[in-house]
């Protein structure tokens, strides 16, 4: 296309050259002159215009490669993202959840596979056994001489056949004549030893200056209401005690022990509940300790009434737990924050508390943001080996036994009636 051009404007040049000469009459030099001139300046004009053309050119081109080179470097930087992220995944902790998750699933499996087994047996052994013989009828005096007292009991409930033999009269005499005391248990850190809460350990001072543990003075169950006395002047006391160590500028966590006894007075847990909740300090460095089996049993009421103490920043701590394959995720969700397991059995026969090498638990348990608290340590071996396994809290009569609270947490002394509440 230029070739063709230019051999155009070299043909008109020369048509000027030409007509110059022979239509004009100018001589041959000067012909020539004016051939060279005009030739000259349209070369000069098309070579002109042919450089802006390629110059735009040029210059689309550039930004169209500038634009390709945005999107070249915004991919580099998607793909350096993903790199970055599949470099961090740690493959082989994702690889131990998975095998941990399968593991406890194995045993569920397992567990209610001899569950089914257990009760078809039994089902062949009820088949074969003789029918039993029909008892014989009371006769009329015997039916006149059972006390109203063995009747009733004949229609108790199994809760009621499972009360202790302990008379409650101990623990309504000391609530009487407000003899009823406040021991502090520490909870350590593993391994330097420092002081994670207290546990809150009442005790019942007799005369001479002996004291009865909890196990001597409380029964299973009671029906008068006084445990339930008992366990609100605990929560009281105990939120007296972590308000008093906050002014004192020795702040520190306490876990004070309840029972269903509590959570059946929905009153009380109110009022409890309104007192706790006016200082956050106490709310958040209260915990409320339970018994992990009765925890399972609670009825409907009983942990709607709980449920007000987790609603406010109130944790739960679950004592004596059964196993360690528990729903983790579930318990937290309801405001468990630890749990407290038996030091020996861990020990000793760790395939009752998990399928997990013991090394192991810790870690599963903290995942789930549950602190594991081992209970009962009574020896130093017990901790070294608690050490070599990575559990993070401890509690004993080897670390520390319980020790009286000292007068200026307590305050007051008061007497607590049955009246007040």
């Amino acid at each position: 296309m230029r070739a063709l051009i230019l051999f155009f404007i070299f043909v008109a040049c020369l048509s000027v050259g030409i007509t110059a000469y022979f239509g004009l009459g100018v001589t041959l030099m000067d012909a020539i002159l004016l051939f060279s001139v005009s030739a000259l300046t349209c070369f000069m004009i098309v070579e002109g215009l042919f450089r802006r053309r390629t110059e735009k050119y040029l210059a689309q081109r550039v930004s169209e490669i500038a634009q390709q080179l945005g999107v070249v470097a915004r991919t580099n930087e998607i793909m350096s993202d993903q790199v970055n992220y599949l470099s961090n995944i740690n493959v082989n902790n994702r690889l131990e959840d998975v095998e941990s998750d399968i593991s406890v699933l194995g045993t569920v499996v397992r567990e209610l596979a001899e569950a089914v087994a257990e009760v078809e047996e039994l089902q062949a052994t009820q088949a074969m056994a003789p029918p039993p013989a029909p008892e014989p009828a009371p006769s009329q005096e015997t039916a006149y001489n059972v006390s109203p007292l063995k009747a009733a009991n004949r229609s108790s409930t199994a809760a009621d056949r499972e009360e202790s033999d302990l008379p409650i009269s101990i623990l309504q005499d000391a609530l009487a004549e407000g003899r009823v005391r406040q021991y502090l248990q520490p909870i350590v850190t593993l391994p330097n030893r420092r002081t994670l809460g207290y546990d809150l350990v009442p005790k019942i001072e007799q005369v001479g200056g002996k004291f009865l543990n909890a196990n001597e003075f409380l029964p299973n169950a009671d029906r008068t209401g006084t445990i339930s006395e008992l366990e609100q002047m605990l929560v009281r006391q105990g939120a007296n005690i972590i308000h008093r160590s906050n002014i004192t500028g020795d702040p520190t966590s306490l876990f004070v022990p309840i029972s269903y006894c509590l959570l059946n007075d929905a009153d009380a847990c109110e009022r409890l509940v309104s007192l706790v909740q006016s200082n956050r300090a106490v709310t958040a460095s209260l915990f409320l300790t339970m018994d992990e089996e009765k925890y399972a049993a609670l009825n409907e009421t009983q942990r709607t009434n709980l449920s007000q103490f987790v609603k406010i920043g109130v944790g739960l701590c679950l004592d004596n737990v059964r196993s360690l394959r528990l729903n983790f995720q579930d318990l937290y969700a309801r405001g468990v924050k630890y749990v407290k397991a038996d030091t020996q059995r861990f020990i000793e026969k760790p395939q009752s508390y998990s399928d997990l090498h013991n090394a192991d638990v810790a870690d599963f348990v903290k995942r789930y943001d549950v602190g594991l608290i081992m209970d009962n340590v009574i020896q130093e071996e017990q901790i070294l080996m608690l050490l070599d396994d990575k559990i993070p809290f401890a509690q004993g009569e080897h670390i520390a036994p319980p020790s009286p609270v000292r007068p200026d947490l307590l305050g007051e002394k008061q007497k607590v009636q049955s009246s007040a509440y």
